[in-house]
């Protein structure tokens, strides 16, 4: 996968928007501190994460998600949001391992002596599989490398253990897709202005064209892709049907339902709502962790950690080799 524009291309889109969210990472925040301890990147409850792990995570995506030296696609701006970019999702990565690892502890669950052998074989194979110049880098033994999966067995098996909670019982209204033309604007004079249109007789589709900001006139979507104010007024509307402004903190919404109920899109839609409904459990677990637990960042260790651009450098198959040995459904 290593010079793949494509990827690289995702990869930074991906990169600008962690960078653009700042310091919260998912539902944890993380705050500046020295208390992470000496040679720690960050530490969360009791849990502290090494630069070593850090490193491990850092080369396994510099190498699955491209190298630096495609001249075509990075210079050297792109090469530095690249580098801090690639920290920012380790960190994202890393923060949700060590909070999913904390709520096993809580909540007493382990892995079975069969996991943890496989945990030990995965790890020799890791770590056999690396290089000088990787080991060099990583600054790993193996029973580092074992420690990190252990953690990250965990971690996976409380994110299944959540997934294989939720109710996948989904109703028709809740999948419901529906098919509408919307105006959207961001002022009041031109929210007042649409109004004003539709008392008048002016078409929807007319008042659209000129007024509206939206990307498109014609939209099909289902519950939950606009703001609350939105769903709670569009979702009870009938075929013809044009809405008052609707006013949200982010704009007003106009709508003119075309059709209610798409069948097919709605059917297709509930594996959707239930994928959400599965990822809500484990952001709310993440959410109620935090509640526990602070997470303080060292800023100067984190700084000081260097993205390896040797080409000998080239582990990229950290999280492969564990899900050979260690899967969860």
């Amino acid at each position: 996968m290593k010079n793949n524009k494509k990827l690289l291309g995702i990869l930074i889109t991906l990169i600008i928007a962690l960078i653009i969210s700042g310091c919260s990472i998912g539902d944890l925040h993380i705050y500046a501190s020295s208390t992470s301890g000496i040679g720690n990147v960050f530490k969360i409850g009791p849990y502290s994460c090494s630069k070593k792990e850090f490193r491990v995570y850092l080369c396994n995506y510099k190498n699955l998600y491209g190298s630096f030296d495609d001249e075509a696609v990075l210079g050297d701006d792109n090469e530095k949001v690249i580098e801090d970019g690639l920290k920012s999702a380790v960190l994202e990565h890393l923060t949700k391992v060590y909070s999913l690892a904390l709520y096993a502890r809580d909540n007493d669950i382990e892995l079975t002596t069969d996991e943890e052998n496989n945990v030990k074989k995965a790890a020799e194979e890791y770590y056999d599989s690396l290089t000088s110049e990787d080991k060099s880098y990583m600054g790993v033994s193996e029973s580092d490398i074992e420690k990190m999966y252990e953690r990250y067995a965990l971690a996976e098996k409380v994110y299944y253990t959540l997934m294989n909670s939720a109710d996948e019982e989904v109703s028709e209204d809740e999948a419901r897709v529906m098919e509408a033309e919307v105006i959207y604007v961001t002022n009041e004079a031109d929210a007042a202005a649409v109004t004003n249109g539709l008392k008048n007789g002016a078409s929807f589709t007319s008042l659209a064209q000129q007024y509206s900001k939206a990307d498109s006139i014609n939209d099909t979507f289902g519950r939950n892709k606009y703001p609350a104010e939105v769903d709670k007024v569009v979702f009870n509307m009938e075929n013809g049907q044009v809405s008052n402004m609707i006013s949200t903190p982010e704009g007003y919404y106009f709508f003119k339902c075309i059709n209610k109920y798409n069948k097919e899109l709605s059917e297709q839609n509930k594996a959707n709502v239930i994928s959400e409904r599965k990822n809500s459990l484990v952001e709310d677990m993440v959410g109620k962790q935090q509640e526990k637990y602070y997470s303080h960042l060292s800023e100067s260790t984190l700084e000081n950690l260097v993205v390896n651009k040797n080409s000998e450098v080239k582990s990229d198959s950290f999280f492969q080799v564990l899900n050979k040995y260690v899967g969860f459904k």
